[in-house]
C-alpha cells in the first residue's frame, strides 16, 4: 500500500474528524478480514500439535486458497511473549464467505474421523478467537499474508475503543512512512495493521514479518527512534489512546 505523509498541520486537522461515530463516516470497499484464533497448549505439546497442523490439517484450508475461497491461510508457533502458544489464521475479502468456509473446513476435518483431531484438543485444550480488519500495510491489499517470511512480530495494543479512527489515521499517516523504509532497507519483507472487529480486548494490531528475529526487532528500534525524532507529539497522543500492549514473536511454519 502506498501511503502518503500529510503536513503536520494538515494531519492535526484530520485528527479532528477522527473522532467522528464510523457510521458516519464514507464506507470503504471491502478489504480483507482474518480470522484468528490464538491457542494455550500443555507444555512439551506446541510440537505435536504443529505436526498434526501440518500433515492432517493444512490440506484442507489450502484446497480453499486454491478455490479462491480464502485468499491466504498460516500457522505460528511461539518464539518470544505471551501466553498464547501457537496461531492458525485464515484471510478473505468477503467476512460471510470467512465464515461459511470456515465451517466448511471445520465439518470436513470432523467428518475425516481422524485420531488427531482429539490428540490436538488434548494437546492445545484452551483458544482464545479475533476477527481483524486489514487498515494499511505494505502489501497491496489483494496479497496480504500471502507471502510471508521466516520470522513475525506483533503487537496487540489495549485501546480506547471510541478513538479507534483517530489510531488508524495516526498508522496511516505517521508511522507507515517509517515502517516502509524498513521493507525498503531489506530489514523486513512486510508490515501490516489491523483493527478489531470481533474477540477479545485487543483493539489494535500490528505485524512485522523478517528473515528472522532480529531483524525484525532490529526494524522495531528503528521505526521507534524516527518516531521519537519526527513525530514524537503524536507519538504521545498514540500513546495516551493505546496505552497497553501485549508483544510477540513468532516463528511462521508455513501456508
Amino acid at each position: 500500500m502506498s501511503v502518503r505523509r500529510l503536513p503536520v498541520a494538515v494531519l492535526c486537522a484530520l485528527l479532528l474528524t477522527a473522532s467522528i461515530p464510523p457510521a458516519a463516516m464514507a464506507q470503504d470497499d471491502p478489504t480483507p478480514v482474518v480470522y484468528a484464533t490464538y491457542f494455550r497448549c500443555e507444555p512439551g505439546m506446541s510440537a505435536r500439535a504443529g505436526e498434526i497442523i501440518s500433515d492432517s490439517w493444512s490440506p484442507i484450508p489450502q484446497s480453499r486458497v486454491d478455490s479462491g475461497a480464502l485468499t491466504a491461510w498460516g500457522s505460528l508457533s511461539h518464539h518470544t511473549g505471551g501466553e498464547w502458544d501457537r496461531v492458525t489464521y485464515y484471510v478473505a475479502n468477503d467476512r460471510a464467505q470467512l465464515m461459511a468456509t470456515l465451517d466448511e473446513m471445520t465439518a470436513e476435518w470432523a467428518g475425516s474421523g481422524s485420531d488427531d483431531i482429539a490428540e490436538f484438543m488434548e494437546a492445545c485444550d484452551e483458544h482464545e478467537d479475533y476477527m481483524w480488519n486489514w487498515v494499511a500495510g505494505s502489501d497491496p491489499v489483494t496479497e496480504v499474508a500471502q507471502d510471508r517470511s521466516n520470522a513475525g512480530l506483533s503487537t496487540y495494543w489495549v485501546c480506547d475503543e471510541g478513538r479507534g479512527a483517530l489510531i488508524d489515521l495516526l498508522a496511516e499517516e505517521v508511522f507507515a512512512p517509517a515502517w516502509n523504509a524498513q521493507v525498503e532497507a531489506g530489514l523486513i519483507n512486510s508490515w501490516s495493521w489491523f483493527a478489531h472487529f470481533l474477540g477479545g480486548e485487543y483493539r489494535r494490531l500490528l505485524v512485522a514479518d523478517g528473515v528472522d528475529h532480529n531483524a525484525v526487532l532490529t526494524a522495531r528500534d528503528n521505526v521507534i527512534e524516527w518516531v521519537g525524532e519526527n513525530a514524537s507529539g503524536l507519538a504521545g497522543e498514540f500513546s495516551r489512546v493505546c496505552n497497553g500492549h501485549t508483544d510477540y514473536l513468532w516463528s511462521i511454519e508455513g501456508s
